[in-house]
């Protein structure tokens, strides 16, 4: 008895001082740390609903100094309910650290989130939650990024969720922007539409629904843009559809595609040819022509020109109807400028803001060569003024909302 008499409180004093030894405290509720280091994940933001792209993580030190491992974290936000964590309760590992995923709720504003560990006070973290239809990702030309559609996105009054890239063209560019489906190809596949707006006035400028119309549901939208600043809208074909896809971009040839549109901007020009194997006139053949799309607003006159010591330029400008499976109106057509003057011009008074395509091609039957096309910069109408958009919540204005038909 005497043995294990001595025998007990000679173990007890050897497991104390091991855990004191360890950051331990003498109450059994496990280690506890003396400071912290390696604080990451602090002040960041996204959109609600939205998991933060970094973990937030720390490493505990015992009062040697050294990782104190074992110790338990409490994750926990102010305002209640504005985030969720994954884990909610962590432990730290052998080097000391502990890190927890958080994804924001539906509260827009500041946040401060806490990591709860015994010994030291709370870790704080600060995170801004932002109205998806206000937070644009950071985008450059030739980046590919994943993402999925989901009900947490922006809905910008439209029964249609969106993420939005931010895009800035220091120079002018030919660019070919492109959105996939990129879950398993088993499932039901996401019916990809991809728009692009200028930030400054918040205008659609171009989008595209099916890559190949009726075939292929990815979208690609080909465009010739002047340097600018503007905005990506990755979206759908279907209202509230969800989904993951991959958004993509490349530079392409400053060139026309035959009877596939090229979307341009005010400002802008391409260098190409009428060949024999551009679109071709089934009312007319063997005519052959490319294909410009403009978005145009009302208020403003159109001005574009063909110009060519090759061929006979012939414009010819239609009203597109996209809610109506985009069928065209004509509504102006020039051949010859001038007597003297082959070179085709149109000035065009618009009154209804709408997308509009321009057939660029020749008077003469079955000639082909270069040609010059430009799309001059647009001038207000005397005594009229566009109509202002005003800047709301979302990142562009009612001009600019889409409107869905299949090609």
């Amino acid at each position: 008895m005497s043995k294990l008499g001595r025998f007990v409180p000679v173990a007890v004093a050897a497991t104390l001082a091991a855990a004191a030894a360890c950051g331990g405290d003498s109450t059994g509720n496990g280690p506890v740390a003396a400071s912290v280091t390696g604080i990451a994940g602090d002040s960041q933001s996204g959109p609600t609903g939205a998991t933060l792209p970094f973990p937030l993580s720390f490493v505990a030190l015992g009062s040697n100094g050294q990782p104190a491992q074992g110790v338990h974290v409490t994750w926990s936000v102010i305002p209640s309910g504005s985030a969720s964590f994954n884990p909610a309760t962590s432990t730290t590992d052998a080097s000391g650290a502990a890190s927890t995923s958080a994804t924001l709720g539906s509260f827009v504003g500041g946040i401060n989130i806490h990591a709860a560990l015994p010994g030291v006070s709370d870790v704080v973290y600060h995170v801004t939650a932002v109205d998806p239809c206000q937070f644009i990702k950071a985008y450059t030309v030739g980046q590919t990024v994943t993402g999925t559609l989901s009900s947490g996105d922006c809905v910008p009054g439209i029964p249609f969720y969106y993420d939005l890239y931010d895009l800035t063209l220091s120079a002018p560019q030919s660019l070919r922007i492109t959105m996939r489906w990129s879950g398993p190809p088993s499932t039901d596949t996401l019916d990809a539409w991809v728009e692009l707006y200028r930030f400054n006035d918040d205008r659609r400028v171009g989008f595209d629904d099916d890559s190949v119309p009726g075939e292929q549901q990815n979208s690609q939208l080909d465009i010739i843009l002047p340097a600018d600043h503007y905005f990506i809208g990755a979206t759908s074909f279907g209202p509230f559809d969800t989904g993951p896809y991959t958004l993509s971009s490349e530079l392409r040839p400053a060139a026309m595609s035959g009877c596939r549109q090229v979307w341009m901007l005010s400002g802008t020009s391409v260098a190409d040819s009428v060949t024999a194997n551009d679109c071709a006139d089934s009312a007319a053949s063997p005519h052959h022509y490319d294909v410009a799309r403009i978005h145009a607003v009302s208020g403003t006159v159109l001005s574009i020109a063909e110009r060519s010591t090759a061929i006979n330029p012939s414009l010819a400008l239609y009203r597109v109807y996209p809610e109506n499976r985009y069928s065209r109106r004509l509504l102006v057509s020039n051949d010859d400028s001038s007597a003297t003057n082959t070179n085709a011009f149109i000035a065009f008074s618009v009154d209804t803001t709408s997308e509009y395509d321009v057939i660029i091609g020749t008077s003469a039957v079955g000639e082909t060569g270069a040609y010059t096309f430009e799309v001059l910069p647009s001038t207000t109408l005397s005594g009229r003024a566009a109509a202002p958009i005003t800047r709301g919540r979302e990142p562009w204005g009612v001009l600019g909302l889409p409107r869905r038909a299949k090609h």
